[in-house]
C-alpha cells in the first residue's frame, strides 16, 4: 500500500509542477525558466552530493543497460539536440559510478539551457552547422 501511495502522491506533485510551470511561462516565461533553473541546480546538488558519498559501492556495480543504450549505443542525435552549447559531449558508461555521473551532468547541462533561455529564445544546435563540431 506504502509504495502505491508514494508512487500517487510523486505522479500528483510531479504533474502539479507541471501545472505551475506552465501558468508561470504563460505569465512570465523568464520566471518559469529560472524556476526550472533552480530546481536543475538542486538536482545537481543532490546527485553531486550522493556520487562522492556513495562513490566507491558505485564503482564496483555494473552500469544498467537502458544506460549504456542511452548514453553510448543508441542514436545520439536527439542527445546532442538538447544541447545548448557547441560541446559535443559522450560520457563513458563502465560502471554505476559513470551513470549516475552522466544523470549529474545532464542536470547541469539543463541549468545551462535554463540559463540560455532567460536571455534569448532561439538557441545553438550541434546540427544546424552554426557549431563547429565534428559530429560524425
Amino acid at each position: 500500500m506504502t509504495s502505491f501511495f508514494d508512487r500517487f502522491l510523486a505522479q500528483h506533485i510531479a504533474f502539479g509542477y507541471y501545472a505551475v510551470v506552465i501558468l508561470s511561462y504563460l505569465i512570465n516565461p523568464i520566471f518559469a525558466y529560472n524556476l526550472n533553473q533552480d530546481v536543475e541546480e538542486h538536482a545537481y546538488a543532490t546527485y553531486d552530493e550522493y556520487l562522492k558519498e556513495n562513490e566507491e559501492k558505485l564503482k564496483g556495480l555494473p552500469a544498467p543497460k537502458a544506460a549504456i543504450d542511452y548514453y553510448v549505443e543508441g542514436d545520439m542525435y536527439m542527445f546532442d539536440e538538447f544541447q545548448t552549447d557547441c560541446e559535443l559531449r559522450r560520457p563513458k558508461i563502465e560502471n554505476l559510478y559513470d551513470v549516475f555521473v552522466a544523470i549529474r551532468d545532464d542536470e547541469m547541462a539543463h541549468v545551462q539551457t535554463m540559463k540560455t533561455l532567460q536571455t534569448e529564445l532561439d538557441v545553438a544546435s550541434i546540427h544546424d552547422g552554426e557549431c563547429e563540431v565534428d559530429i560524425f
